[in-house]
């Protein structure tokens, strides 16, 4: 996904010229005339960066900036200030408001462009370590509740078996048997948080990706197998791509776990398809297709997020799935994370679900157009 610049200028001219600028450097660009407009933009384009123009009708670019970092939705998004005011004040003014950079004009289009990707980069690092942060948390309570659970339920499933095999009244037998299944989900969950706890660190060494995606293929095809679904699994790998840094047991984990969710995706019938392949001279991609339900609008009310933000199903803190595909996505996200890797995901309900993680291959390795 294209990083989301919104540029905001009175002068048509302006516009213009930065938007064609920013298009040809990679990112996707969006136009407001005024700050009125540029609140509106920012709700619904959802930039990633605001370049803001300081002198503008209806509302200057000062009060907009105040209200933009006065909301909790738009607050941390950088906004760089550009004015023809040299003026040591209004620099200090735009500053104190919480202005991330300001270009005077006249300004270069080529440093525009340089500010703009520094600012992008500070972002996506203060990004990671908030993640970051987030997932150390997690650990720690995920390591709570196994702690909390695992006695209990062990006493639970044991009363709960003796029950249902000295139990003659059939519906006593039933209400038995469903303690017993409900207690073996939650043991699975527990399976799940030890493994959790088991990829908290990587150790990397250079492998074969396509090894890797292999191995997690025919973990798969046994769960497929016990499904009685019909679902075919097309490969599709490069020849002899270049060796990534990679801890081969953890990523063979996260593919299961993302393969898995493709599975539990999918109804009665329908394809996997897995594929590798350079994406540029220094990222190889590797791309998982299903064609699955795809997010549901449920979900979506549920977890909050719309249909640009479904990349933050990975984000344990906005999935309402704990047992299953919520936990192991979790996981996933966790282990990418440690590889280096960036992970993006394109849902739509009942067209299923793609998900595309970007490698960087190791030092000294050209990938092979």
């Amino acid at each position: 996904m294209k990083p989301r610049i919104l540029v905001v200028d009175d002068d048509e001219q302006n516009q213009v010229l930065l938007s064609v600028k920013l298009e040809r450097e990679g990112f996707e660009v969006e136009k407001a005339a005024n700050g009125v407009e540029a609140l509106e933009k920012a709700d619904t384009f959802k930039p990633d960066l605001v370049l803001m123009d300081v002198m503008m009708p209806m509302m200057d670019g000062y009060e907009a900036l105040r209200r933009l970092k006065s909301r909790e939705e738009t607050r941390y998004i950088p906004v760089v200030m550009l004015t023809g005011r040299t003026e040591i004040e209004s620099k200090v003014l735009g500053f104190e408001v919480g202005a991330e950079d300001y270009i005077s004009k006249p300004y270069s289009l080529q440093e525009v462009a340089a500010r703009v990707k520094s600012l992008l980069r500070m972002r996506a690092l203060q990004t990671k370590l908030r993640e970051t942060e987030k997932m150390a948390a997690l650990g720690e309570m995920v390591d709570g509740i196994a702690h909390e659970i695992r006695n209990p339920l062990m006493a639970i499933g044991g009363m709960a078996r003796r029950l249902y095999e000295h139990e003659e009244d059939e519906q006593h037998k039933g209400y038995a048997q469903r303690i017993i299944k409900y207690v073996e989900r939650l043991e699975r969950m527990l399976l799940r948080i030890d493994e959790y706890k088991t990829i908290l660190v990587s150790t990397l060494s250079r492998d074969d990706i396509n090894r890797v995606v292999k191995g997690a293929v025919i973990d798969i095809k046994e769960i497929i197998d016990g499904t009685g679904k019909d679902i075919s699994i097309e490969a599709s790998l490069m020849p002899e791509p270049p060796p990534i840094d990679m801890d081969a047991g953890n990523l063979r984990i996260a593919l299961f776990n993302i393969l898995h969710n493709s599975v539990e995706a999918i109804e009665k019938k329908g394809g996997i398809r897995i594929e590798t392949y350079p994406l540029d001279a220094r990222t190889l991609a590797l791309k998982i297709t299903d064609t699955g339900a795809g997010i549901s609008q449920d979900e979506i009310r549920k977890t909050g997020i719309s249909q640009d933000e479904i990349r933050k199903i990975f984000n344990p803190f906005q999935t309402s799935k704990f047992e299953g595909a919520g936990m192991g996505l979790t996981i996933s996200y966790r282990i990418i994370q440690d590889h280096g890797a960036e992970i993006e995901v394109e849902s739509e309900k009942g067209r299923g679900t793609t998900v595309l993680i970007k490698f960087h291959p190791a030092q000294k390795a050209q990938v092979k157009a």
